[in-house]
């Protein structure tokens, strides 16, 4: 029993319910009661101290005492030992945040030792150990997905415990590039030949990937004669449909990755895969300007690489032309808007999008893009295919005023975080801002925001939301003005 400040008696339970009620919890008795039942287990009630903050912080603490409980009764079960909070620190925090990874580990509770004694807050300023994402799993579709999912579990922990954005863009591009090149084998194994060139475009090119996203990529290999060249390009296209049912079979451990490959010669009417010196001709003569903008994060990541060096440097003077228009600026600009009035043709609720949406995530890509399509013919130094690292590199040749670049960096960084923590939640490739209160609560909750008041850090989240997007676009139209003498900005 408590007394309160009028010499009334209140049960624990009460002020728990109170306190968690404040935190935003929609159901508190279910809170409370699962609060309850956590701590009845020895096990948690001796290290109640060291996840029960970290639960009343999550964006859902009743899911995440409830799984908690059944956790700690699986992981026991399956491997013999009790599960102990004191090496499992970063648990609480995936657990309450993440409902498809707590679902994961509800299956496979020896997960849990994923995480033992890996924890940044408890080492400090120290850096992460070195984690084995990016080495490649054995070449069997389970194996890969079992690799993408105790990979993810990993990340999320790290990233709910307030690691870099950077390193956790790297580690998941990591991880799928692992992916990736088992992926790679399989698929050619499954079809006795021998495998191609396989490039990533978009953001795993960059090595920027989302912690929910689709894969673009692009197959080519080098050709022989005639009627060899045609059994070659068959035999390719076979692997490339194998590689995407593989990674994209879903199963009840979940799938591998979603694959898009739309952005190979000729699109969607194309054949899946090309010989390098076909693809080169298709550039050359009917290539647009938003397939050289595309192709600035062009990465080779397994298979061929005589046909893969062949291709990265035919298709260099395409992409990086010594003299190119100050039009190319005004191109990029319309093309992005021109997105949005599709969007909003389409019914898509276009502002309250991360990524397509005015000051979204695409802003700040196509402004750096323009930018290294008009600069890097002249200075390798800017070409990149990650965007964080492209700003640097154009403020450094003064591409780019260093003022700017920084105001993109940390928007680009909160924008990215964001659309993350939206994803963690069902693994779904959205890039939706919530509109409800309760599902932007829960956002700030999963951006780390430990607020005793729900209702003061989902204003503050909706403060970052409204000054981030309005600057990024101020960034945008002052580098990509409706006029331009392609100069960058004073």
């Amino acid at each position: 029993m408590l007394t309160g400040a009028a010499g009334t008696t209140r049960e624990p339970s009460d002020v728990c319910r109170e306190v968690l009620a404040q935190a935003g919890e929609a159901e508190p008795d279910r809170a409370v009661a699962a609060l309850v039942r956590a701590l009845e287990r020895p096990e948690l009630s001796e290290t109640a101290e060291l996840w029960l903050p970290d639960l009343c912080a999550a964006a859902r603490p009743a899911f995440g005492f409830e799984a908690l409980v059944e956790l700690t009764g699986s992981y026991r079960a399956a491997s013999g030992r009790q599960l102990d909070l004191r090496s499992h620190r970063a648990l609480p925090r995936v657990l309450g945040n993440s409902n498809f990874l707590a679902r994961t580990l509800a299956r496979e509770p020896t997960w849990a030792d994923e995480l033992r004694n890996d924890d940044p807050q408890e080492r400090g300023a120290g850096p992460l150990p070195s984690a084995p994402c990016g080495d490649s799993p054995e070449p069997s579709w389970s194996a890969i997905r079992s690799a993408k999912y105790r990979g993810l579990l990993r990340i999320a922990a790290r990233d709910l415990s307030g690691r870099a954005l950077r390193e956790s863009l790297r580690e998941l591009s990591d991880l799928a590039d692992g992916c990736l090149v088992a992926a790679l084998e399989c698929a050619s194994d499954e079809q006795g030949a021998e495998p191609p060139a396989l490039f990533a475009l978009g953001k795993l090119g960059g090595r920027e990937l989302n912690l929910s996203s689709d894969v673009d990529l692009l197959f080519l290999y080098d050709a022989p004669g005639d009627e060899a060249g045609l059994a070659r390009n068959h035999q390719v296209g076979g692997i490339a449909r194998a590689f995407r049912q593989g990674l994209e079979h879903s199963s009840p451990e979940g799938f591998g990755y979603r694959v898009d490959l739309d952005l190979r010669p000729e699109g969607r009417s194309g054949a899946l895969s090309n010989s390098v010196d076909g693809a080169l001709a298709y550039y050359e003569s009917f290539g647009a300007e938003w397939e050289r903008q595309a192709l600035l994060r062009l990465r080779h990541v397994a298979g061929a690489p005589t046909a893969a060096r062949a291709f990265e440097a035919g298709i260099e003077p395409f992409v990086y032309r010594r003299a190119i228009s100050p039009d190319t600026l005004r191109a990029v600009r319309e093309m992005k808007h021109r997105i949005e009035r599709e969007r909003r043709s389409a019914g898509r609720d276009i502002e309250n999008d991360l990524k397509e949406g005015p000051g979204g995530i695409r802003d700040v890509e196509f402004l750096t893009q323009a930018l290294q399509l008009l600069f890097g013919g002249r200075d390798r130094s800017v070409r990149s295919g990650n965007v964080l690292d492209s700003l640097e590199a154009l403020a450094a040749a003064e591409a780019l005023p260093q003022a700017i670049a920084s105001s993109l960096t940390s928007a680009y960084t909160w924008l990215r975080r964001a659309e993350h923590a939206i994803q963690l939640a069902e693994e779904r490739q959205t890039h939706l801002f919530p509109r409800d209160a309760r599902a932007q609560l829960a956002l700030a909750r999963r951006l780390g925001d430990r607020d005793p008041s729900g209702a003061a850090a989902r204003a503050r989240l909706l403060d970052e939301w409204t000054a981030t997007r309005t600057e990024v676009r101020a960034c945008f139209d002052r580098v990509l003005p409706e006029t331009d003498a392609g100069s960058p900005p004073e």
